[in-house]
């Protein structure tokens, strides 16, 4: 495997936590083998232990009941069985009795002894356990049992554990490989799209997107998310630029055509003239460049920090009175509905101006004569503050076009505006945690700022209407 791939391999996440858990495998199959090794050895020699000591009291109760030579006789029976014991049993004098095992001397007690397997009486054993006791009439019973094949199997059986668990401890570092490994084609994948992309291909896509599969199709599918909205936003701001040049366009010819109609000008009246109208496009560039940076303030969030205790019905009711005169000079009607003491959190100046410019929206599309209401409630969903006309209204098709940045729903943008009134609308809707809602009032228009009811401080529980009067 070439260094390089190696280094990537080490570096992996996914690779390093499989070293990790094969680590803590192996130190459970050690410890587990250790353990169980001392466990199990000292379990064989108490068990060991328990049966020497019962057969020494079962043979001293026999020699007490049936004498010596009875009792010798029955440790040559014992002796004989399969499996069994190994006894030694001498008189007082020290004369053998019973028994296969060489003689170990006088000591009394447990003793734990290793021969070399060759000893008398003692082939085949390389550890024994004996207890040897003297009896009341002098005699002395020894009795044993070998170690050797209860630890030989138990070694056995462990060596087969330390074996299987080294075999699993392999394949899990195999297996922990070949993913790491398909993880790392996977990522790479992921990785040499976000480069495509960052070289200037908005086209690119991860192709392992898997919206309900493991972590790296689901994170390729968040990016592919991110990229959609990155190749949307991007459309949306060469669609801008556009918009903006092609409007700034107009207001800066006519502002040098004015100003070359003021520098030939043959009377001082028709100079003025014609720098006033120069005046008045740099105006409306203005206006519009005003209005590009506070949609970009409210985009960026950064009002959140002028939030006040706001009355909203306060501020309904002054806007409204504001724009009242110009609309009913234009031979409309204004109704003003509000919730008595709706209080929020938020930006007076912003939602002022949102409510300003829906009502420059009626004054500009709505029809001579029309009927405008003002509504100021609270609902379960939220606070709604909106604007209703009976005039010809816009398709509902065009509700998403409509609060766009720049755009204008005149082709020929013959009409006055800079096609932002409604997008600040939203924009100022979603800072206040809510939405813009437009919606056919058949017939006319109605756009609602829909507030989140969590900016609500406190309400009034009256209701009143006011028609101007």
């Amino acid at each position: 495997m070439p260094l390089a791939r190696l280094s990537q391999l080490w570096r992996s996440t996914s690779f390093r936590i499989s070293l990790i858990h094969a680590a803590l495998l192996a130190a459970a199959i050690i410890g587990a083998v250790s353990g169980g090794w001392i466990a199990t050895r000292g379990a064989a020699e108490r068990e060991a232990h328990d049966r020497i000591a019962l057969e020494v009291h079962a043979v001293t109760l026999e020699i007490q009941a049936e004498g010596l030579k009875a009792a010798g006789d029955a440790v040559m029976a014992r002796a004989e069985r399969p499996g069994a014991l190994e006894y030694r049993l001498v008189d007082s004098a020290g004369r053998h009795v019973a028994g296969d095992l060489s003689d170990l001397g006088p000591k009394e007690g447990w003793r734990r002894l290793d021969f070399d397997g060759s000893a008398p009486g003692l082939e085949g054993k390389d550890r024994l356990l004996i207890l040897t006791q003297r009896l009341p009439d002098g005699a002395r019973l020894t009795v044993g049992e070998g170690l050797g094949r209860a630890e030989a199997l138990r070694d056995t059986l462990f060596r087969t554990l330390l074996l299987w668990g080294g075999l699993a401890l392999a394949l899990g570092l195999a297996a922990g490989l070949y993913l790491t490994h398909r993880a790392l084609e996977r990522m790479n994948a992921l990785v040499r799209t976000v480069r495509a992309v960052a070289d200037g291909n908005l086209a690119a896509r991860a192709s392992d997107a898997r919206p309900e599969g493991d972590d790296i199709g689901q994170l390729a599918t968040g990016v592919n998310q991110m990229l959609d909205r990155i190749d949307v936003l991007v459309a949306a701001v060469r669609r801008v630029s556009a918009d903006v040049a092609h409007d700034l366009r107009t207001p800066l010819s006519h502002v040098r055509q004015r100003l070359d109609t003021a520098t030939t000008a043959a009377t001082p009246e028709l100079r003025n003239a014609a720098l006033q109208s120069a005046k008045d496009g740099i105006d409306r560039a203005m206006r519009m460049f005003d209005a590009m940076l506070r949609l970009a303030e409210i985009d960026a969030g950064a009002a959140r920090a002028r939030f006040a205790t706001v009355d909203l019905a306060d501020l309904t009711d002054r806007v409204a009175d504001a724009y009242r005169a110009e609309l009913e000079a234009s031979g409309r009607t204004l109704l003003v509905q509000v919730a008595g003491s709706l209080v929020v959190e938020g930006d007076a100046d912003l939602l002022t101006q949102a409510l300003a410019n829906l009502l420059e929206n009626v004054l500009k599309h709505s029809r001579a004569g029309a009927a405008v209401q003002v509504r100021l409630v609270e609902k379960r969903e939220g606070i709604q503050l909106s604007v209703e006309d009976d005039g010809p209204g816009i398709p509902p098709e065009m509700f998403e076009v409509a609060v766009r940045p720049f755009s204008r729903l005149d082709p020929a943008r013959a009409a006055p505006g800079t096609g932002l009134g409604l997008a600040i609308a939203a924009g100022v809707a979603r800072l206040h945690g809510g939405r813009l809602l437009l919606e056919d009032a058949r017939p006319g228009l109605r756009v609602t700022m829909l507030l989140a009811q969590g900016l609500m401080l406190s309400q009034g529980a009256a209701f009143r209407a006011a028609d101007g009067n």
